[in-house]
């Protein structure tokens, strides 16, 4: 095709939005503002989602890049779901906008109402934008329209479509510490070696990329370069871990690995009224 546009559908019961360029294909959901797929013209599909994922409005839906917001992880109160409640909403679709007959830019918008001030008292608005070409920009932004300061976790919980996950390698993190969730949360320090998936791996890096991952499906490896973010989670459930996840089929595991961008734990953001903050991504295959 010569030029970009756009054109809503359904897909599996979820009303989503089609971003259609020279270069490459995506598909976002209404539904969590949550990109579903990116399939670049000369490659195979990035994302990964679940054979048995949840479409359904209210329900987490496993895989491609859900938005983790306004908390990341489980709750300290527990009956609260895990990941707060941006990815269970459905967002509004303010605009859609083609760039240079090459680009294709939607933006997305969750606004705090009666629902999320009883869950998080604190008034805001979230705006997603995602804007798909020949990489996969998103820029998740965070603006406090109260009169308290507040502070929120979030991350962008994308799921990489891989071959087999014990082959696939993430590079750029040398050096940086992380917690190991599988250890309890026990600061390590990555060394100058690759990260690679044998069995659950579950970290938090005080670092936010850049980051590769590299793999046998893949001529090019996937870099993520990022800005206002300052951590990167790397995750891969395992097959025990996967053995205990409804919505997984018990081999899903291999499937895919994930490399979230986001601000987490002690690098949550604090807004003061009237602030906002912006976490941006791009993923890519060329320079």
């Amino acid at each position: 095709m010569a030029t970009a546009e756009w054109k809503r559908g359904t897909r599996n019961g979820l009303e989503v939005v089609e971003l259609v360029t020279p270069a490459s294909t995506c598909t976002i959901a209404l539904h969590g503002a949550q990109v579903l797929s990116f399939a670049p013209r000369d490659d195979r599909e990035w994302l990964w989602v679940s054979d048995k994922a949840h479409f359904a409005v209210g329900k987490a839906l496993r895989g491609g890049i859900p938005i983790c917001f306004p908390w990341f992880g489980p709750h300290p109160d527990s009956g609260l779901p895990a990941h707060g409640f941006a990815r269970t909403r459905v967002w509004r679709l303010s605009g859609v906008e083609a760039l240079n007959g090459t680009r294709v830019r939607a933006e997305l918008e969750l606004a705090s109402d009666a629902d999320t001030l009883r869950v998080f008292p604190h008034a805001f608005t979230a705006r997603l934008a995602v804007t798909a070409g020949d990489g996969l920009e998103l820029a998740f932004e965070v603006t406090n329209t109260g009169n308290a300061p507040f502070a929120f976790e979030v991350a962008l919980h994308t799921y990489f479509a891989v071959l087999a996950a014990d082959a696939v390698a993430v590079k750029g993190l040398g050096g940086c510490t992380y917690a190991d969730k599988v250890a309890g949360g026990a600061l390590r320090r990555q060394d100058g070696t690759p990260i690679r998936f044998e069995g659950e791996v579950d970290r938090v890096y005080d670092s936010g990329g850049p980051v590769a991952i590299a793999g046998p499906a893949r001529a090019r490896p996937i870099r993520i370069e990022s800005t206002g973010a300052a951590s990167t989670i790397v995750w891969n459930p395992g097959p025990a871990k996967t053995a205990t996840l409804a919505d997984m089929s018990p081999d899903g595991f291999n499937g895919f690995v994930c490399v979230e961008t986001g601000n987490v734990g002690d690098r949550r953001v604090t807004l003061a009224p009237g602030a906002r903050h912006e976490t941006h991504v791009r993923y890519a295959s060329r320079v």
